[in-house]
């Protein structure tokens, strides 16, 4: 049975634009000539080195979940309001520009290639997007692909897997991570707030109602019933595509690295990865008891000598 894979496009383009415009500075600050790949052209290998790890197949339907003007600033005006003081500061990026061009790519790979580019304008996050997916599709395997832990809590639902692109297997960014306690990611949030989103919380004054609009903010598990709808429409009834892959950007050897993807050499299996990632926190849970029975052996030994 074919899976869906759920790309979340600007959690992918957003960070890369970002390191792009680091290496700009320290290439201005170091006055090199290094040669700097254009975003795009970054973004574009990031999707193919995800879709090789994750295994996907001519059949698979992909998903590729853009941004919309979000129903939450209805009920939070405040609600990523500090999102365009935040990439004001990335003095070495023109962030209309980098937009126009992701926006091109896509344009050229929804004419090439069988994917589905989902965006809702008016009321739909790209988060919103994915989330509503999982449940359309519930009877498929759904992969995540996201760098941004708001998604996690859709480990909730038994045909969802989260492909994490914060954390390296095999050298590269990419690594299916288990989720234990999806819903304890919903509810810290609407504790704690978040502030990478500008959702705060006002200790003194903080209230239940407070609380009770900041769960309905960051829950991607029930979304209000007219938003559910323009999603379940978006993404019902996808067309039949088929492969043009001449119409494919024009990046070196484009075709040659696109079909790579259909190759199951990079795999890794959800299983690998969790084994992997358990070992990794068993190591470091390891070197921090060690770091901690060395410092009371040296506190001992200063006490004795005293």
């Amino acid at each position: 049975m074919n899976k869906v894979l759920l790309i979340d496009t600007s959690g992918i383009f957003v960070p890369t634009v970002k390191v792009v415009d680091r290496m700009k500075m320290d290439k201005a600050k170091n006055k090199t000539d290094n040669f700097i790949m254009p975003p795009r052209a970054m973004y574009f290998n990031s999707l193919l080195s995800c879709m090789s790890k994750i295994g996907i197949d001519k059949d698979d339907i992909v998903i590729m979940a853009g941004e919309g003007k979000s129903f939450r600033k209805k009920y939070m005006g405040a609600y990523k309001d500090h999102r365009k003081g935040l990439r004001d500061k990335d003095s070495f990026t023109d962030w209309g520009y980098e937009f126009k061009q992701l926006n091109k790519l896509h344009d050229e790979l929804n004419e090439a290639t069988n994917w589905h580019f989902v965006r809702v304008a008016n009321g739909l996050e790209a988060d919103d997007v994915i989330a509503i997916a999982c449940r359309v599709f519930k009877d498929k395997e759904c992969v995540v692909v996201t760098g941004d832990k708001d998604l996690h809590q859709l480990a909730y639902y038994p045909n969802v897997r989260m492909f994490n692109l914060n954390k390296k297997c095999h050298g590269s960014k990419g690594v299916f991570e288990k989720v234990d306690k999806p819903l304890k990611i919903i509810s810290d949030k609407a504790r704690l707030g978040d502030s990478a989103d500008n959702i705060l919380v006002d200790k003194i004054n903080d209230t239940e109602e407070d609380y009770d609009l900041r769960y309905f903010v960051v829950n991607l598990l029930e979304l209000p019933e007219e938003i559910e709808k323009l999603g379940v429409d978006a993404l019902t009834n996808l067309p039949e595509k088929e492969f043009n892959l001449d119409k494919l950007p024009a990046f070196k050897n484009v075709q040659e690295k696109f079909l790579k993807i259909y190759n199951k050499d990079k795999v890794v299996t959800p299983e690998y990865c969790y084994s992997l990632l358990e070992k990794r926190a068993n190591k470091k849970l390891k070197e921090k008891e060690e770091k901690k029975l060395l410092k009371k052996k040296l506190k001992e030994k200063k006490n004795g000598s005293i």
